[in-house]
Protein backbone atom coordinates (compact mmCIF):
# COMPACT_ATOMS: atom_id res chain seq x y z
CA UNK A 1 0.00 0.00 0.00
CA UNK A 2 1.53 3.52 -1.12
CA UNK A 3 0.69 5.70 2.06
CA UNK A 4 0.79 9.56 2.20
CA UNK A 5 0.23 10.15 6.00
CA UNK A 6 -0.41 13.43 8.18
CA UNK A 7 -0.48 15.45 5.74
CA UNK A 8 -1.21 18.20 7.78
CA UNK A 9 -3.28 21.48 6.32
CA UNK A 10 -2.34 25.30 6.76
CA UNK A 11 -2.63 25.37 10.74
CA UNK A 12 -2.52 29.01 10.87
CA UNK A 13 -4.10 32.03 9.23
CA UNK A 14 -1.33 35.17 10.92
CA UNK A 15 -4.26 37.53 9.96
CA UNK A 16 -7.38 39.20 8.36
CA UNK A 17 -7.45 42.34 6.84
CA UNK A 18 -10.64 44.71 6.65
CA UNK A 19 -10.95 48.05 5.62
CA UNK A 20 -10.49 49.21 9.52
CA UNK A 21 -8.05 47.06 11.31
CA UNK A 22 -6.17 44.07 11.31
CA UNK A 23 -7.70 41.23 13.14
CA UNK A 24 -5.39 38.40 14.37
CA UNK A 25 -6.77 34.61 14.30
CA UNK A 26 -6.10 31.05 14.68
CA UNK A 27 -6.87 28.08 12.71
CA UNK A 28 -7.99 25.06 14.25
CA UNK A 29 -5.14 22.42 13.15
CA UNK A 30 -6.62 19.84 10.86
CA UNK A 31 -5.07 16.28 10.11
CA UNK A 32 -6.03 14.48 7.03
CA UNK A 33 -4.43 11.21 6.41
CA UNK A 34 -4.67 9.22 2.58
CA UNK A 35 -3.61 5.89 1.52
CA UNK A 36 -3.73 4.50 -2.20
CA UNK A 37 -3.48 1.24 -3.11
CA UNK A 38 -4.64 -1.71 -5.14
CA UNK A 39 -4.19 -5.30 -6.78
CA UNK A 40 -3.71 -7.04 -10.31
CA UNK A 41 -5.48 -10.22 -9.78
CA UNK A 42 -4.58 -12.85 -13.23
CA UNK A 43 -5.06 -16.48 -13.62
CA UNK A 44 -4.52 -19.26 -16.32
CA UNK A 45 -6.94 -21.78 -16.91
CA UNK A 46 -7.48 -25.11 -18.33
CA UNK A 47 -11.04 -26.15 -18.97
CA UNK A 48 -13.33 -29.14 -19.79
CA UNK A 49 -16.62 -28.97 -19.98
CA UNK A 50 -17.42 -32.48 -21.76
CA UNK A 51 -17.79 -31.22 -25.23
CA UNK A 52 -14.70 -28.83 -25.65
CA UNK A 53 -11.54 -27.46 -23.69
CA UNK A 54 -9.88 -24.43 -23.81
CA UNK A 55 -7.07 -22.54 -21.84
CA UNK A 56 -8.23 -19.23 -20.83
CA UNK A 57 -6.50 -16.18 -19.41
CA UNK A 58 -8.11 -14.53 -17.06
CA UNK A 59 -8.69 -11.71 -14.65
CA UNK A 60 -9.68 -13.42 -11.49
CA UNK A 61 -13.04 -12.10 -10.43
CA UNK A 62 -12.67 -13.64 -7.20
CA UNK A 63 -10.96 -10.55 -6.05
CA UNK A 64 -10.79 -8.64 -9.39
CA UNK A 65 -7.72 -6.10 -10.12
CA UNK A 66 -8.50 -2.50 -8.47
CA UNK A 67 -7.49 0.44 -7.91
CA UNK A 68 -8.74 2.18 -4.50
CA UNK A 69 -8.17 5.89 -2.65
CA UNK A 70 -9.28 6.55 1.06
CA UNK A 71 -8.68 9.96 2.99
CA UNK A 72 -9.76 10.48 6.86
CA UNK A 73 -9.71 13.46 9.09
CA UNK A 74 -10.38 14.50 12.42
CA UNK A 75 -13.58 16.21 13.51
CA UNK A 76 -14.03 17.93 16.75
CA UNK A 77 -16.29 15.94 19.63
CA UNK A 78 -13.57 12.62 18.76
CA UNK A 79 -15.46 12.09 15.29
CA UNK A 80 -14.07 11.26 11.87
CA UNK A 81 -15.33 11.94 8.54
CA UNK A 82 -13.64 10.00 5.47
CA UNK A 83 -13.90 9.36 1.72
CA UNK A 84 -13.59 6.17 -0.03
CA UNK A 85 -13.17 5.51 -3.75
CA UNK A 86 -12.53 2.35 -5.25
CA UNK A 87 -12.88 1.32 -9.10
CA UNK A 88 -12.13 -2.61 -10.71
CA UNK A 89 -10.23 -2.63 -14.34
CA UNK A 90 -10.61 -6.24 -15.62
CA UNK A 91 -9.37 -7.91 -18.65
CA UNK A 92 -11.37 -10.77 -20.02
CA UNK A 93 -13.51 -11.12 -16.56
CA UNK A 94 -13.13 -14.85 -15.22
CA UNK A 95 -16.46 -14.62 -14.10
CA UNK A 96 -17.97 -13.99 -17.82
CA UNK A 97 -15.40 -15.72 -20.23
CA UNK A 98 -16.79 -19.08 -21.70
CA UNK A 99 -14.58 -21.85 -23.97
CA UNK A 100 -14.27 -20.25 -27.09
CA UNK A 101 -13.82 -16.24 -25.90
CA UNK A 102 -10.51 -15.51 -26.86
CA UNK A 103 -10.91 -11.77 -25.67
CA UNK A 104 -13.83 -9.98 -23.80
CA UNK A 105 -14.03 -6.09 -23.56
CA UNK A 106 -12.33 -4.45 -20.79
CA UNK A 107 -14.47 -2.09 -18.88
CA UNK A 108 -14.08 0.22 -15.14
CA UNK A 109 -16.67 -0.76 -12.98
CA UNK A 110 -17.73 1.04 -9.84
CA UNK A 111 -17.10 -0.58 -6.72
CA UNK A 112 -17.20 2.32 -3.87
CA UNK A 113 -18.02 6.13 -4.05
CA UNK A 114 -18.78 6.84 -0.41
CA UNK A 115 -18.24 9.46 2.41
CA UNK A 116 -18.43 8.29 5.94
CA UNK A 117 -18.92 10.00 9.29
CA UNK A 118 -17.89 7.65 12.76
CA UNK A 119 -17.52 8.35 16.38
CA UNK A 120 -18.74 7.27 20.13
CA UNK A 121 -22.18 6.58 18.42
CA UNK A 122 -21.26 4.28 15.56
CA UNK A 123 -20.39 4.88 11.96
CA UNK A 124 -22.50 6.29 8.87
CA UNK A 125 -21.93 5.55 5.19
CA UNK A 126 -23.20 7.76 2.24
CA UNK A 127 -23.27 6.53 -0.80
CA UNK A 128 -22.41 3.81 -3.21
CA UNK A 129 -20.69 0.81 -1.13
CA UNK A 130 -21.09 -2.04 0.84
CA UNK A 131 -24.39 -2.56 1.96
CA UNK A 132 -24.86 -3.98 5.44
CA UNK A 133 -24.98 -8.10 4.60
CA UNK A 134 -22.67 -7.86 2.08
CA UNK A 135 -19.50 -10.85 3.29
CA UNK A 136 -21.86 -12.16 5.86
CA UNK A 137 -22.14 -15.62 3.95
CA UNK A 138 -18.29 -15.47 3.01
CA UNK A 139 -16.46 -15.52 6.72
CA UNK A 140 -14.09 -17.54 5.88
CA UNK A 141 -10.21 -17.81 7.73
CA UNK A 142 -8.78 -20.76 5.35
CA UNK A 143 -6.60 -18.27 3.97
CA UNK A 144 -7.32 -19.97 0.34
CA UNK A 145 -10.51 -17.09 -0.50
CA UNK A 146 -8.60 -15.65 -3.69
CA UNK A 147 -8.88 -19.43 -5.06
CA UNK A 148 -12.19 -20.66 -3.70
CA UNK A 149 -14.49 -19.32 -1.31
CA UNK A 150 -18.43 -19.72 -0.36
CA UNK A 151 -19.02 -17.27 -4.05
CA UNK A 152 -16.09 -18.72 -6.09
CA UNK A 153 -16.49 -17.20 -9.64
CA UNK A 154 -13.49 -18.47 -10.82
CA UNK A 155 -15.48 -20.74 -13.57
CA UNK A 156 -18.58 -18.79 -13.61
CA UNK A 157 -18.22 -17.65 -16.80
CA UNK A 158 -17.92 -21.30 -18.17
CA UNK A 159 -21.22 -23.05 -19.65
CA UNK A 160 -22.64 -26.48 -18.79
CA UNK A 161 -23.64 -28.23 -22.02
CA UNK A 162 -25.56 -30.87 -23.37
CA UNK A 163 -24.46 -33.67 -25.95
CA UNK A 164 -28.16 -33.72 -27.02
CA UNK A 165 -29.44 -30.69 -26.38
CA UNK A 166 -29.12 -27.18 -27.02
CA UNK A 167 -29.87 -25.82 -23.67
CA UNK A 168 -26.84 -24.08 -21.82
CA UNK A 169 -26.00 -22.74 -18.16
CA UNK A 170 -23.64 -20.49 -17.05
CA UNK A 171 -21.80 -21.82 -13.67
CA UNK A 172 -22.32 -18.73 -12.87
CA UNK A 173 -26.58 -19.10 -13.01
CA UNK A 174 -26.53 -22.45 -11.14
CA UNK A 175 -24.40 -21.52 -8.01
CA UNK A 176 -24.85 -18.61 -5.49
CA UNK A 177 -23.65 -18.42 -1.55
CA UNK A 178 -26.74 -15.87 -0.98
CA UNK A 179 -24.70 -13.29 0.06
CA UNK A 180 -25.86 -9.47 1.08
CA UNK A 181 -26.73 -7.37 -2.24
CA UNK A 182 -23.55 -6.46 -2.79
CA UNK A 183 -22.40 -2.71 -3.42
CA UNK A 184 -24.95 0.02 -4.07
CA UNK A 185 -26.22 3.52 -2.88
CA UNK A 186 -27.52 2.89 0.09
CA UNK A 187 -27.56 4.96 3.50
CA UNK A 188 -25.81 2.73 5.69
CA UNK A 189 -25.39 2.82 9.86
CA UNK A 190 -23.24 0.27 11.96
CA UNK A 191 -23.91 0.66 15.62
CA UNK A 192 -21.34 0.61 17.79
CA UNK A 193 -20.33 -2.89 18.68
CA UNK A 194 -20.82 -4.40 21.91
CA UNK A 195 -18.30 -6.72 22.56
CA UNK A 196 -17.46 -9.08 19.83
CA UNK A 197 -20.85 -8.56 18.72
CA UNK A 198 -21.70 -5.93 15.73
CA UNK A 199 -25.06 -4.52 14.43
CA UNK A 200 -25.50 -3.40 10.93
CA UNK A 201 -28.13 -1.87 8.93
CA UNK A 202 -28.73 -0.41 5.23
CA UNK A 203 -31.21 0.93 2.92
CA UNK A 204 -31.30 1.65 -0.47
CA UNK A 205 -33.86 2.26 -3.40
CA UNK A 206 -36.36 -0.57 -3.00
CA UNK A 207 -34.07 -2.68 -0.96
CA UNK A 208 -33.11 -3.01 2.75
CA UNK A 209 -30.27 -5.13 4.68
CA UNK A 210 -29.50 -5.88 8.28
CA UNK A 211 -26.59 -7.64 9.51
CA UNK A 212 -25.47 -9.40 12.81
CA UNK A 213 -21.50 -10.32 13.30
CA UNK A 214 -19.59 -11.67 16.14
CA UNK A 215 -15.83 -11.99 16.01
CA UNK A 216 -13.15 -13.07 18.71
CA UNK A 217 -9.53 -14.62 19.30
CA UNK A 218 -8.46 -17.72 21.32
CA UNK A 219 -5.46 -19.89 21.71
CA UNK A 220 -2.13 -18.02 20.13
CA UNK A 221 -4.11 -16.96 16.81
CA UNK A 222 -7.36 -18.92 16.78
CA UNK A 223 -10.26 -17.12 16.41
CA UNK A 224 -13.73 -17.74 15.62
CA UNK A 225 -16.10 -15.27 13.27
CA UNK A 226 -19.94 -15.58 12.71
CA UNK A 227 -22.14 -13.80 10.72
CA UNK A 228 -25.56 -13.32 9.67
CA UNK A 229 -27.36 -11.35 6.90
CA UNK A 230 -31.00 -10.53 6.03
CA UNK A 231 -32.04 -8.81 2.96
CA UNK A 232 -35.28 -7.68 1.20
CA UNK A 233 -35.69 -6.09 -2.50
CA UNK A 234 -38.30 -4.98 -4.15
CA UNK A 235 -38.76 -3.79 -8.10
CA UNK A 236 -38.82 -5.49 -11.33
CA UNK A 237 -36.29 -7.26 -14.13
CA UNK A 238 -35.88 -4.73 -16.86
CA UNK A 239 -38.38 -5.38 -20.05
CA UNK A 240 -37.74 -3.97 -22.96
CA UNK A 241 -39.97 -2.45 -25.99
CA UNK A 242 -41.24 -4.08 -29.53
CA UNK A 243 -38.31 -3.19 -32.12
CA UNK A 244 -37.95 -4.29 -35.27
CA UNK A 245 -34.25 -6.67 -35.72
CA UNK A 246 -33.38 -9.64 -37.79
CA UNK A 247 -34.59 -13.39 -36.87
CA UNK A 248 -32.90 -16.20 -38.90
CA UNK A 249 -31.45 -13.67 -40.95
CA UNK A 250 -34.77 -12.00 -42.43
CA UNK A 251 -36.24 -8.98 -40.62
CA UNK A 252 -38.90 -9.28 -38.24
CA UNK A 253 -40.99 -7.74 -35.47
CA UNK A 254 -39.01 -8.32 -31.80
CA UNK A 255 -42.50 -8.58 -29.85
CA UNK A 256 -42.17 -6.64 -26.50
CA UNK A 257 -40.87 -7.95 -23.16
CA UNK A 258 -42.58 -7.06 -20.35
CA UNK A 259 -40.96 -6.80 -16.84
CA UNK A 260 -41.02 -9.51 -14.08
CA UNK A 261 -41.30 -9.14 -10.37
CA UNK A 262 -38.02 -10.15 -8.73
CA UNK A 263 -39.10 -9.66 -5.41
CA UNK A 264 -37.39 -11.63 -3.01
CA UNK A 265 -36.07 -11.85 0.87
CA UNK A 266 -32.74 -13.54 1.37
CA UNK A 267 -31.02 -15.05 4.12
CA UNK A 268 -27.33 -16.06 4.61
CA UNK A 269 -25.19 -17.36 7.31
CA UNK A 270 -21.82 -18.50 7.46
CA UNK A 271 -18.72 -19.17 10.29
CA UNK A 272 -15.40 -19.91 10.23
CA UNK A 273 -13.11 -21.21 13.05
CA UNK A 274 -9.28 -21.25 12.97
CA UNK A 275 -7.38 -23.05 15.43
CA UNK A 276 -4.02 -22.40 16.78
CA UNK A 277 -3.02 -25.54 14.57
CA UNK A 278 -3.77 -23.72 11.60
CA UNK A 279 -6.85 -26.53 11.43
CA UNK A 280 -9.65 -24.77 10.22
CA UNK A 281 -13.47 -25.09 9.58
CA UNK A 282 -15.87 -23.25 7.36
CA UNK A 283 -19.65 -23.53 6.63
CA UNK A 284 -22.67 -21.52 4.74
CA UNK A 285 -26.19 -21.63 4.21
CA UNK A 286 -28.26 -19.56 2.40
CA UNK A 287 -31.72 -19.33 1.16
CA UNK A 288 -33.92 -17.22 -1.27
CA UNK A 289 -37.58 -16.30 -0.96
CA UNK A 290 -38.97 -15.74 -4.53
CA UNK A 291 -42.58 -14.09 -4.04
CA UNK A 292 -43.10 -15.23 -8.17
CA UNK A 293 -41.84 -18.43 -7.52
CA UNK A 294 -43.35 -21.64 -5.30
CA UNK A 295 -39.84 -23.39 -4.69
CA UNK A 296 -37.18 -21.23 -2.96
CA UNK A 297 -33.58 -21.60 -3.91
CA UNK A 298 -31.17 -23.04 -1.29
CA UNK A 299 -27.56 -23.60 -0.64
CA UNK A 300 -24.64 -25.37 1.41
CA UNK A 301 -21.10 -25.05 1.49
CA UNK A 302 -18.64 -26.39 3.65
CA UNK A 303 -14.67 -26.01 3.18
CA UNK A 304 -12.06 -28.15 5.59
CA UNK A 305 -8.53 -26.18 5.30
CA UNK A 306 -4.97 -26.42 7.02
CA UNK A 307 -2.57 -23.27 7.12
CA UNK A 308 1.27 -24.42 7.76
CA UNK A 309 2.97 -21.16 8.05
CA UNK A 310 2.80 -19.25 4.56
CA UNK A 311 1.17 -22.79 3.16
CA UNK A 312 -2.75 -22.36 2.75
CA UNK A 313 -4.28 -26.02 1.88
CA UNK A 314 -8.37 -26.40 1.68
CA UNK A 315 -11.24 -28.40 -0.19
CA UNK A 316 -14.69 -27.39 0.10
CA UNK A 317 -17.87 -28.95 -1.14
CA UNK A 318 -21.14 -26.49 -2.75
CA UNK A 319 -24.52 -27.36 -3.26
CA UNK A 320 -27.15 -25.49 -4.89
CA UNK A 321 -30.94 -26.32 -5.65
CA UNK A 322 -33.51 -24.98 -8.05
CA UNK A 323 -31.88 -21.56 -8.64
CA UNK A 324 -31.88 -21.19 -12.38
CA UNK A 325 -35.05 -23.45 -12.75
CA UNK A 326 -36.81 -25.71 -10.83
CA UNK A 327 -35.46 -28.97 -9.89
CA UNK A 328 -31.95 -28.09 -10.50
CA UNK A 329 -29.10 -29.87 -8.80
CA UNK A 330 -25.71 -28.11 -8.48
CA UNK A 331 -22.60 -29.84 -6.93
CA UNK A 332 -19.16 -28.27 -7.30
CA UNK A 333 -15.93 -29.67 -5.30
CA UNK A 334 -12.35 -27.85 -4.83
CA UNK A 335 -9.50 -28.57 -4.01
CA UNK A 336 -6.97 -25.41 -3.28
CA UNK A 337 -3.48 -24.44 -2.45
CA UNK A 338 -2.14 -21.03 -1.84
CA UNK A 339 1.21 -19.32 -1.18
CA UNK A 340 0.87 -16.34 0.61
CA UNK A 341 3.86 -13.67 1.39
CA UNK A 342 1.86 -11.27 3.24
CA UNK A 343 5.05 -9.38 4.07
CA UNK A 344 5.14 -8.41 0.32
CA UNK A 345 1.32 -8.43 -0.51
CA UNK A 346 1.82 -11.99 -3.00
CA UNK A 347 -0.07 -14.96 -3.19
CA UNK A 348 0.74 -17.78 -5.28
CA UNK A 349 -2.23 -19.86 -5.67
CA UNK A 350 -3.37 -23.66 -7.66
CA UNK A 351 -7.17 -24.77 -7.90
CA UNK A 352 -8.90 -27.89 -9.51
CA UNK A 353 -12.41 -28.07 -9.21
CA UNK A 354 -15.70 -29.83 -10.62
CA UNK A 355 -18.81 -29.12 -11.23
CA UNK A 356 -22.17 -30.90 -11.96
CA UNK A 357 -25.83 -29.95 -13.08
CA UNK A 358 -28.43 -32.12 -12.66
CA UNK A 359 -32.49 -31.27 -14.88
CA UNK A 360 -34.96 -33.14 -15.74
CA UNK A 361 -35.20 -33.42 -19.37
CA UNK A 362 -31.27 -32.42 -19.81
CA UNK A 363 -28.00 -34.38 -19.76
CA UNK A 364 -25.54 -31.82 -18.88
CA UNK A 365 -21.80 -32.23 -18.81
CA UNK A 366 -19.62 -31.67 -15.84
CA UNK A 367 -17.07 -29.20 -16.22
CA UNK A 368 -13.44 -29.36 -14.95
CA UNK A 369 -11.23 -26.90 -14.37
CA UNK A 370 -7.45 -26.27 -13.43
CA UNK A 371 -6.32 -22.75 -12.73
CA UNK A 372 -3.07 -21.57 -11.42
CA UNK A 373 -2.37 -17.77 -10.51
CA UNK A 374 -1.77 -14.74 -8.38
CA UNK A 375 -3.04 -11.38 -6.89
CA UNK A 376 -0.13 -8.97 -6.35
CA UNK A 377 -1.27 -6.14 -3.64
CA UNK A 378 0.39 -2.41 -3.69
Amino acid sequence: MIKVKKLILPTTIAALMTAASVVPMQAHAAKAEFSFSGQISRAVSQVDNGIDTDTLHVDNNNSGTRLRLKGQTDLENGMTAGVYWETQYQDNDSSAVDIGDKDTSSAFKSRIREVWFSGDWGKLYLGQGNGAANGTSEVDFSGTTIADYSGNNLDDGISFVSKSSTTTVKNGDAFDNFDGLSRNDRLRYDLPKWGPVGLALSTGQERTEVALRYSSKFDAGGKLGIAAGFVTQDGFTSGSPAKVGIVGGVPAVIPAVAPVPNDFEQLGISASILFASGFNITVHVGEQDLESASVDPEGTWIKVGKITGQHNYSVSFHTVDDLDDVGDEAERTNLSYVYNMAKYGVELFGTFQTSSLDRTGVNFEDVEQFAIGSRIKF
